[in-house]
């Protein structure tokens, strides 16, 4: 997937706050903030799937992955599917080039011949391997993230500041 970075003017301020805070903390506030930001991403996101059954947008989450830096206010945002359960929403978002699906894979033991080989139907005939067309790509995470970016940015930096004040309130008191 592709990876954009931001940074923002004035994030000094709300760094140094966050590590004042403690790790514990400042990583909280900050989880917490991206998990909000992410949110119209998500929205706009799900109403661009397809809704055969609605497993994929049921399956397009968001994760707050502690980031490498030198200090510990960084931290990494992914939005995508959940792997078990919409594992097909990558080769939605990218599409799929033409590839040729072999015999062992076609059928799952379902349709059989009579030496046992596995097969296909297409078009009322038996095919022992299948020429897949590809699939064309459906980018409705990209096209979420382009509408929605300038918005969520602002969800963080709004946010982050209000998480910072509760979290400072709750690590030293109503005096902080």
């Amino acid at each position: 997937m592709q990876s954009v970075t931001y940074k923002t003017e004035g994030a000094k301020n709300l760094e140094k706050a966050l590590v004042q805070l403690g790790r514990s903390a400042g990583f909280k506030a900050l989880t917490g903030a991206m998990r909000d930001a992410a949110k119209p991403i998500i929205v706009d996101a799900r109403n661009n799937a397809p809704s055969k059954t609605g497993t994929l947008k049921k399956n397009i989450i968001s994760q707050v992955f502690r980031g490498k830096g030198y200090s510990d206010s960084v931290a990494t945002l992914h939005i995508g599917f959940r792997k078990k359960k919409a594992w097909y929403g990558q080769i939605l978002e990218r599409g799929a080039k033409r590839h040729r699906i072999p015999s062992k894979t076609v059928g799952r033991g379902r349709n059989k011949t009579k030496n046992n080989a596995k097969v296909s139907w297409e078009k009322g005939k038996v095919y022992s391997n299948v020429n897949h067309p590809g699939t064309r790509p459906y980018p409705m995470l990209k096209r979420a993230f382009d509408r929605k970016h300038g918005a969520s940015v602002k969800i963080l930096r709004e946010r982050l500041r209000q998480r910072i004040i509760l979290e400072s309130i709750k690590k030293y008191g109503k005096t902080a």
